[in-house]
């Protein structure tokens, strides 16, 4: 069954602790994107929040690093004890050193690739990953990609899959034939309030395919 993770970055941070509080229930984790304002256009959440929800939430917490230099933020999030830690194959550094580097401080680790990289990317470290992470928009916003449910298809075969990027519920079919394993979901459940309601309905959704 495809799973719901709720994409903390799409909350309004004016009211963040609130609309946590009311997703919670009805998601299997939050998602955590932390962004440098180079690898993506924008900045993502600081350590500070993410220390604070790793020692009070009720969730998961998976990490979503899209930085230049990803080593030093590997180090410093696998420290806190968040579940999980994705790391893009862009970033050029060694994939296989920093999954050693989160995997020795308990956390899980993602192999992440943008919606523009080869697929057969994540074969050459598939043997070092608990997963991957598949961006089906641009890294900081844009447009759902138009190939990511081809894209999805090519992947590894038996490998944990999560995909990351203007998701919503018309997609959710396809995920569950695809066999994808978590749908971070930001902009469709945080935008215009309502979260509760919307997590809920979407949370029934993603069950009543699996039936």
């Amino acid at each position: 069954m495809t799973a719901l993770s709720a994409s903390v970055y799409a909350a309004d941070p004016f009211r963040l602790a609130e609309e946590i509080e009311a997703v919670l229930p009805n998601i299997e984790s939050l998602h955590l994107d932390v962004m440098d304002g180079v690898f993506a256009p924008e900045y993502g959440l600081t350590a500070r929040i993410i220390r604070d929800l790793a020692e009070c939430a009720s969730r998961p917490l998976d990490v979503h690093l899209m930085v230049e230099r990803p080593k030093d933020s590997v180090i410093r999030f696998s420290e806190m004890g968040v579940r999980s830690i994705a790391i893009h194959l862009e970033s050029g550094e060694d994939f296989t050193e920093l999954s050693r580097i989160a995997r020795s401080n308990g956390a899980k680790s993602f192999a992440a690739i943008r919606h523009t990289t080869a697929v057969s990317e994540l074969a050459r470290v598939a043997e070092h990953a608990d997963g991957c992470l598949f961006l089906t928009a641009p890294a900081g916003g844009g447009a759902f990609d138009e190939h990511a449910f081809t894209r999805l298809s090519e992947r590894p075969v038996g490998l944990y899959t999560i995909v990351d990027g203007k998701i919503v519920p018309d997609h959710f079919g396809r995920l569950e034939k695809l066999h994808v394993d978590l749908a971070v979901v930001g902009a469709a459940l945080f935008t215009d309030g309502e979260a509760e309601e919307r997590s809920k309905a979407f949370s029934k959704m993603l069950g009543s395919l699996a039936a």
